[in-house]
């Protein structure tokens, strides 16, 4: 079975965002890693969607990434991805993942059933690196039948189905304004703030952030995965990064003020 590997390919094919050729991959599957773990998420499986074809430093550089993240502000600019705000280090998980996956170290679930299994019983990451809605829902579907739990976030919530992605994802908001056009929309946000302020009593700071002194880790608390929670709310986080990340913030600013312009 493809649980006794620590990594496996849960789906391959044309991304929903551009048609480019991309792969899903789920890693931490092996209870022996379970002692390895994020220390803001926590014990979860992580998922990685990537461009099959070329290293996830090569998709920036070359703004082929659209194809995993979309329109993500925080890509950076065009072309070579400079100024990025991401919290994900690139060089780090996606590099590592993909490497093992061109060197073909991952077993290939054949089915949904495999999908369920791999899930079962498990706290499960949507999109560690890469957005969710560039996959079809039926994979995460799948991966979610028989999960203890998850988290997942899209910035593709103005063009996707609500009623199909609401129930799996977070609305990631980069603004107030973001927030409450997502609401009207039916999903529950995660808004990476700026100004590290709440726009209104419908948000709350994310109890697993620094700020908020990590009193949990996402997995403990299982609040961002979408409308399928018990939690009503919405969460909120200061934006967050390495040095680079935090260097990069106002080139953020300019293009979201940018992005409202257009």
């Amino acid at each position: 079975m493809v649980t006794k590997s620590n990594g496996a390919i849960l789906w391959s094919g044309a991304s929903l965002l551009d048609g480019a050729p991309i792969v899903v991959i789920a890693i931490g599957l092996a209870v022996r890693n379970l002692r390895k773990v994020n220390r803001k998420t926590g014990a979860m499986i992580q998922t990685y969607i990537l461009r099959a074809d070329m290293s996830p430093m090569d998709a920036i550089h070359g703004s082929a990434d659209a194809s995993i993240c979309g329109s993500c502000v925080h890509r950076g600019d065009a072309g070579n991805g400079s100024g990025r705000t991401c919290y994900v280090n690139i060089g780090q998980g996606p590099t590592v993942v993909y490497k093992m996956f061109a060197a073909g170290k991952y077993p290939v679930c054949t089915d949904t059933l495999d999908l369920a299994d791999i899930g079962r019983d498990r706290m499960v990451r949507l999109g560690t690196y890469g957005d969710p809605a560039a996959v079809p829902a039926y994979v995460w579907q799948s991966l979610l039948a028989d999960a203890a739990g998850h988290t997942g976030y899209t910035h593709q919530w103005r063009v996707i189905d609500a009623a199909t992605w609401s129930p799996l994802v977070m609305a990631s908001a980069d603004t107030a304004q973001d927030a409450r056009d997502a609401w009207a929309r039916g999903y529950r946000t995660f808004r990476v703030s700026m100004d590290a302020a709440k726009v209104d009593v419908r948000e709350v700071l994310c109890p697993a952030s620094k700020e908020a002194g990590a009193k949990v880790t996402c997995a403990q608390c299982k609040a961002c995965s979408g409308t399928s929670s018990a939690r009503k709310g919405s969460v909120y986080i200061p934006l967050h990064g390495g040095t680079a990340v935090m260097a990069n913030a106002p080139k953020l600013a300019v293009r979201l003020i940018a992005r409202v312009a257009v």
